[in-house]
């Protein structure tokens, strides 16, 4: 796991080392959404659930390809019994790879805390518990223009959560594959 983060720490220093400008020149902020699907089946069931979420983050170039990408997650539970609101915060630092064609390369890590884990298109957790999560992420995009593009990334997610009642942390990794736009202002 560290030998990962130490690989990502190493790219994404090398990339701003050699970095020439800005991927899409005159744009400082780019607002972007992807299409995350999730499936879920249990092992003693015969049916599956399926969520299709759209996550929307709000980027800020810093630094030519240097970008910070904050952002937020809420669940407000709508009947009595369906549990606690919930968040989870996370900010991602993400570098933009500029290069000759339309296509530029990103990668990044980031952290997050907050009282659940994002899944499945909500915050699952409660009043109770706390998480945190380091990740990393590599994608590309797709310049439409000098406007938007599409965006294709790989998120890995390594959550810790612990109820405040137990001793013991939990660990887990989630895998990301998500599809989506950006447009840059």
């Amino acid at each position: 796991m560290k030998k990962t983060f130490v690989f990502l720490g190493i790219l994404l220093f090398l990339g701003v080392t050699f970095a020439a400008s800005q991927p899409v020149p005159g744009k400082k902020f780019e607002l972007g959404t992807s299409i995350a699907f999730f499936s879920v089946k249990a092992d003693d069931s015969t049916s599956s659930t399926s969520y299709l979420t759209i996550p929307v983050r709000f980027g800020w170039f810093i630094w030519k390809g240097l970008e910070i990408e904050p952002e937020a997650q809420f669940f407000f539970p709508v009947s009595q019994d369906s549990g606690d609101t919930t968040y989870f915060l996370q900010a991602r630092l993400t570098y933009n790879f500029k290069t000759a064609g339309k296509l530029i390369p990103f990668i990044g890590g980031g952290a997050g805390f907050g009282n659940g884990i994002p899944i499945f298109g909500m915050v699952e957790g409660s009043n109770d518990e706390r998480t945190s999560v380091f990740d990393g992420v590599a994608g590309v995009k797709f310049l439409i223009g000098n406007i938007a593009a599409l965006r294709a990334e790989y998120q890995f997610n390594r959550y810790t959560w612990k109820d405040t009642v137990s001793v013991a942390s939990e660990h887990g990794n989630f895998h990301q594959v998500l599809v989506g736009l950006s447009i840059f202002f």
